[in-house]
């Protein structure tokens, strides 16, 4: 009931479309409950104790909803601890103790006894240290809960109101220079979409499936795309401005500038490492410099989207002449390949298919270099 009220009176702050209870009973082991939701919003958070603990519970904060009638997004949720009472691990201390093997009724209170006053962090490693059986159930399992969203339509919803054009920005609004700096020795990126945008924009989330856009960018350079989810972003969050940093992909070792003007606070940037199958760089929700002449410098990793297996090989990724070939490499997604998985930091490339210089980045976690100065 606490969070439930929670979520009920968030309408007023966020425009929150609609919250409840997602289930009739307690969900055992290997099972699976569904329900369905109707909202023209374009959020899903979701929390859920788990039973056998002081103070675990799993969710998923801010997910996207599916944008496309039939598609279908999956987000593995982790156990987080609470951070307000010790693990004792003890059935006499948690509520109900019918669920987790024991015969009393546990507590359905807090405990003051055991108040720790900590933060929310990842929960760990259940050490078997009380009288919870199989209380190690999720050793070396980050994934304790599958949430699978799909979209089932939406004709009979109405239609929400177009997207406005940004609005130009003031005169006196601040005006940056991006530079962006290859740092390799053998890649070649994609021109880099990027936008300047409020807070509540995320463009990439490590340990979450990448948007339909960062895949595009992110497999075959495409960026019509991401371009539309930055530009639709209009009304979720205020987004500034957004646009292509450059109108070629840039060399080895070379670096590009361009300007942007914007009132809002955040940059973020996706740009494709060519020779890859769904590699890419970015830069999601970077802190824009706030004083006139004031430089920020952003090192940016290289990070693997998740979706193609990587071959290293020229016939699967796109364009081959970019990397050494003499064919034109793969335009296209290609299914056989696909891997379903979460974006993550890029693994070093193994030398083990076609790509020239396959090795280039070892041991070098910046690839790109991004400086934003403001102008005014």
């Amino acid at each position: 009931p606490v969070l439930a009220a929670e979520l009920a009176g968030a309408v007023d702050d966020a425009g929150l479309g609609v919250s409840g209870v997602g289930a009739d009973a307690p969900i055992p082991p290997g099972e699976t409950v569904t329900f369905d939701v109707t909202s023209n919003e374009r959020k899903f958070s979701l929390v859920s104790m788990i039973i056998c603990t002081n103070d675990g519970f799993t969710g998923a904060d801010s997910k996207r909803l599916p944008r496309a009638e039939g598609e279908t997004i999956t987000y593995d949720l982790r156990g987080y601890d609470a951070g307000t009472e010790v693990n004792t691990e003890n059935l006499a201390d948690i509520v109900p103790a019918p669920f987790c093997g024991g015969t009393g009724e546990g507590t359905g209170e807090t405990n003051p006894s055991l108040a720790e006053n900590g933060k929310i962090r990842v929960h760990p490693t259940l050490q078997g240290v009380g009288t919870i059986p199989d209380s190690k159930d999720w050793d070396n399992n980050e994934s304790i809960v599958t949430v699978s969203i799909t979209r089932m339509g939406g004709n009979d919803l109405p239609a929400p109101a177009p997207a406005p054009a940004p609005a130009p920005a003031p005169a006196d609004a601040p005006s940056y220079t991006v530079t962006f700096t290859n740092n390799t020795s053998g890649q070649y990126f994609t021109p880099p979409n990027f936008a300047v945008h409020s807070n509540a924009v995320g463009v990439f989330d490590i340990r979450q499936p990448a948007s339909p856009g960062v895949q595009a960018v992110a497999e075959n350079g495409a960026v019509p795309v991401l371009a539309a989810e930055l530009a639709g972003a209009v009304d979720d969050a205020g987004l500034g401005v957004s646009g292509v940093g450059a109108d070629a992909p840039i060399p080895p070792g070379a670096t590009v500038s361009f300007d942007v003007t914007s009132n809002e606070r955040k940059f973020s940037l996706v740009s494709m490492i060519i020779c890859t199958n769904d590699g890419f760089t970015g830069a999601d929700s970077k802190r824009l410099p706030h004083d006139i002449g004031q430089t920020l410098t952003y090192d940016l990793r290289g990070y693997d989207a998740g979706t193609e297996v990587n071959t290293e090989n020229l016939a699967d990724i796109v364009p081959a002449p970019f990397c050494g070939g003499a064919g034109e490499g793969t335009g296209e997604t290609n299914p056989s390949l696909a891997e379903n998985g979460v974006i993550r930091v890029h693994r070093t490339l193994q030398g083990v298919g076609t790509i020239p210089d396959s090795k280039d980045w070892d041991n070098n976690e910046s690839i790109v270099t991004v400086t934003i100065t403001r102008n005014n």
